[in-house]
C-alpha cells in the first residue's frame, strides 16, 4: 500500500511538472525562466529546512534578496511569524523573476518601427540594470553608474512617451515635460554636494506624474494587458509609500516592521512593470479605446487612481518628517563606511552626517537624542550650520537635547555644510595661532623677569664657564647635574637617596641635589674652573662637595622643558672644562624669607662650582643650620 501511495505521488509530481513545462513553452525563453525560478525555489526550500533545523531564520536572509529582516530579528528576536513572512517574500520573488525573465506571450510581430525596437532594448537594459548591472558598475565607478542610469532613463522616457498610442499631442507634451523634469532636474542639485532633499523629493513627484500619464496611455493604446497596467499602478503606489517603509522598519511594532519588509520587497514591481511593458510592446498595436464607449465605472476608476496618485505623495511627504533614513546609527556598519568629506559621494554626505549625529560621544551619549527622527536632526543640523560661532552651536545643541564637543560637532557638520565648517576651522586656526603667539610673548616676558631676579652670587670670581638662570622646580623639588650623553646603567644619582642623606647623592656621572622648595622657581648659578676656587662659606646655609665623572666630556644642568616638568629657563654651559675625566663638584645652598610685598621673588638660591679632581670623597663643608 505504501509503495502504491508513493507511486501515486510521484505520478502527480511528474504530471504537474509536465504541465508547467508545457505552459512555459508558450513563452519566449519561458522554459529557461522556469528553470531559473525552479532553481531559486529549490534554494529557498534548502534555506527553509536549515532555518527549521537551526532555529535561526538568518538562513533565509540571502534567499529573500533583502537584509531588512536583520533589523527585525535584532529588535524582537526569533518571532514565530518571521519565518513564514520570509518564505512568502521568497514566493513573491519567484513570481517576479518569472515575470521578468520570460519573453513576450505573443510571437514577435514583423515590421516593428525603429522607435519600438530601440525602446524594447532600452527597457530590457533598464531591467538588467535594476537587477544586477548598476550594482556591478557602481563598484567600478560611481560617476559612470550615475551618468549611465541617467542617460538610459532619460532616453527611455522620451521613446516610451512617443510610442504610447491613443493620446493627444498635448498629452504627450505634458507627459514628456513631467518625465524629463523628474529625471534630469534633480541631477544638478545632487552634484552641488549639499542638495536640498525637500526640493529633490518635490521634483521626483514629476516622475510620478509621468508614470500616471503613461499608465493612462497604456490603457488607451490597447497593446498592454490589464495585468501589466495593474502591476504599474501597484508599483507606483509602492514607490510613493517608500517613506512609510523606513518609518515602519524603525517602529517598535512587529506589525509595522513586517509592513516595512513587504513594502521593500514590492519595490521590485517597478522592474516587473518595465519588463512586462517591453514584453507586450512586441505585440500587435491595439485599437485606441473610444471615449464614447468607456463605461462610467471605468471613468470613475481612472479618476480614483489619479486622485490616489496625487494625494498619496502628500501623505508620504508628511510621514517622512518622522522617517528614519537607512544610513544612520541604527546601521552598525555606517561608521566603517564613512571616510573623509572629499572621499564621500555628494549623495551620501547627508547620510554620513546622520550616522555621526546618531553615534556615541566620549561621554557615552549620542550627539542627539535617540528618539529624535532623522528629519528633525537634519533641521537642527542646518540651524547649527547657520549659528555664528561655536558657543552658539553648543547652546543650540543643548536646547535640542544633545551634547558633543566642538571637534565632534564640526566633524559631523562638515558633511552638511562644508563651506561653513571650513571657514570656522580657518578662523579657529587663526585664533589658535594668535593665542600661541600671545602665550609665547607672555612666556618670554615671564622668563625674562624670572631670570632678571637671579644674579651671580660671586660676581668678582670669574670662571672659565659660568651662567645664572631661574630654575623651575617640579612637584617634590630637586634637580640633577649629569653627563647627558652617558647612558651607562647605574651611572645616575637617586633623588630619594639624596633626601635620605640630607642633600646630595652622586653616582658615576650623575648627581641628584635636593631643594627646600617645589613648584616654584629658584635661582641657580654654575661656575666651572680649571682648579679649585676659594671655599667662601659665608652667607650659605649648606655647602657639600662630592666627586663626579664625565665619560663623554659633558656635565650639564637640564634646560626647561627637556628636563620634564623642571629645568633652567636659560641655557647654562657645559661644566666639564677639561673634557672626559673626574671632577669635584661643590654645591652651595641658601634660603630667603618670603616677601609679602614681592610674592614672586625666589626664596632659594644654589651655586654649583665644578673643577677637575680625582677624589670621590664626600665632604660636608657646612651642614644644614
Amino acid at each position: 500500500m505504501a509503495r502504491q501511495n508513493t507511486s501515486g505521488h510521484t505520478s502527480k509530481i511528474i504530471y504537474i511538472v509536465t504541465r508547467i513545462w508545457a505552459a512555459a513553452g508558450r513563452y519566449r525563453f519561458g522554459r529557461a525562466a522556469a528553470v531559473v525560478v525552479a532553481l531559486y525555489l529549490s534554494a529557498v526550500a534548502v534555506a527553509a529546512v536549515l532555518a527549521v533545523v537551526s532555529g535561526d531564520p538568518s538562513a533565509l536572509s540571502s534567499a529573500t534578496m533583502t537584509t531588512t529582516w536583520v533589523l527585525l530579528y535584532a529588535h524582537h528576536g526569533q518571532e514565530g511569524w518571521l519565518g513564514p513572512l520570509l518564505i512568502g517574500i521568497c514566493g513573491l520573488n519567484a513570481w517576479m523573476l518569472w515575470q521578468v525573465l520570460r519573453g513576450p506571450a505573443l510571437p514577435r510581430t514583423e515590421g516593428l518601427t525603429p522607435g519600438v525596437v530601440w525602446l524594447r532594448r532600452l527597457l530590457y537594459a533598464g531591467v538588467a540594470g535594476d537587477l544586477v548591472v548598476w550594482e556591478l558598475v557602481e563598484e567600478l565607478s560611481d560617476a559612470v553608474e550615475d551618468v549611465g542610469s541617467l542617460l538610459l532613463w532619460a532616453v527611455t522616457v522620451v521613446l516610451l512617451t512617443r510610442v504610447v498610442g491613443g493620446v493627444s499631442a498635448r498629452f504627450r507634451v505634458v507627459a514628456l515635460v513631467l518625465g524629463l523634469t523628474g529625471v534630469l532636474a534633480p541631477a544638478p542639485l545632487l552634484l552641488l554636494g549639499d542638495p536640498d532633499l525637500s526640493m529633490i523629493s518635490f521634483l521626483g513627484l514629476a516622475s510620478c506624474g509621468w508614470t500616471v500619464m503613461i499608465l493612462i496611455g497604456q490603457r488607451r493604446d490597447g497593446r498592454w494587458s490589464n495585468a501589466t497596467i495593474e502591476v504599474g499602478r501597484i508599483a507606483l503606489v509602492v514607490l510613493l509609500a517608500s517613506p512609510l517603509r523606513t518609518l515602519a522598519l524603525q517602529s517598535e511594532s512587529l506589525l509595522l516592521n513586517g509592513l516595512g519588509i513587504v513594502i521593500g520587497t514590492l519595490g521590485m514591481l517597478s522592474t516587473v512593470w518595465l519588463a512586462r511593458t517591453a514584453h507586450e510592446l512586441a505585440g500587435p498595436g491595439g485599437t485606441p479605446a473610444a471615449e464614447t464607449t468607456a463605461s462610467p465605472a471605468t471613468g470613475r476608476g481612472r479618476l480614483r487612481f489619479v486622485a490616489v496618485a496625487l494625494v498619496l505623495p502628500l501623505i508620504a511627504v508628511g510621514a517622512e518628517e518622522g522617517a528614519q533614513l537607512s544610513f544612520t546609527g541604527a546601521d552598525e556598519d555606517c561608521f566603517e563606511r564613512i571616510g573623509s568629506y572629499a572621499d564621500t559621494r555628494p549623495r551620501d554626505r547627508q547620510q554620513a552626517f546622520l550616522c555621526l549625529a546618531r553615534g556615541g560621544t566620549p561621554t557615552g551619549t549620542p550627539m542627539f537624542p535617540e528618539d529624535l527622527p532623522d528629519q528633525r536632526i537634519l533641521v537642527h543640523g542646518r540651524k547649527l550650520c547657520a549659528a555664528p560661532g561655536a558657543e552658539e552651536r553648543q547652546a543650540l545643541l543643548r536646547r535640542a537635547g544633545g551634547s558633543a564637543d566642538a571637534a565632534e560637532l564640526s566633524d559631523a557638520l562638515e558633511f552638511l555644510c562644508p563651506d561653513v565648517i571650513t571657514r570656522q576651522r580657518a578662523e579657529e586656526a587663526r585664533e589658535q595661532a594668535r593665542r600661541e603667539r600671545e602665550q609665547q610673548r607672555e612666556w618670554a616676558a615671564w622668563k625674562a623677569e624670572a631670570n632678571a631676579r637671579c644674579t651671580d652670587p660671586w660676581p668678582r670670581v670669574r670662571a672659565g664657564r659660568q651662567g645664572t638662570a631661574a630654575y623651575l622646580l617640579f612637584e617634590g623639588g630637586g634637580y640633577a647635574v649629569f653627563d647627558d650623553r652617558d647612558h651607562t646603567e647605574g651611572a645616575s644619582g637617586d633623588i630619594f637617596k639624596a633626601i635620605d642623606e640630607g642633600f646630595i647623592d652622586a653616582v658615576g656621572s650623575s648627581a641628584a641635589i635636593t631643594t627646600g622648595g617645589e613648584n616654584a622657581p629658584m635661582c641657580l648659578t654654575v661656575k666651572a674652573f680649571g682648579a679649585a676656587p676659594p671655599l667662601r662659606l659665608n652667607g650659605w646655609d649648606r655647602v657639600v662637595e662630592v666627586g663626579i665623572a664625565s665619560r663623554t666630556g659633558r656635565l650639564v644642568v637640564p634646560p626647561y622643558p627637556e628636563g620634564g616638568d623642571s629645568g633652567a629657563i636659560r641655557p647654562l654651559p657645559n661644566l666639564a672644562v677639561d673634557g672626559p675625566g673626574r671632577y669635584r663638584m661643590r654645591v652651595y645652598a641658601r634660603s630667603f624669607e618670603w616677601d609679602e610685598d614681592d610674592p614672586d621673588a625666589p626664596v632659594e638660591e644654589h651655586l654649583i662650582v665644578v673643577y677637575p679632581g680625582r677624589s670621590t670623597e664626600k665632604i660636608v663643608h657646612r651642614p644644614w643650620r
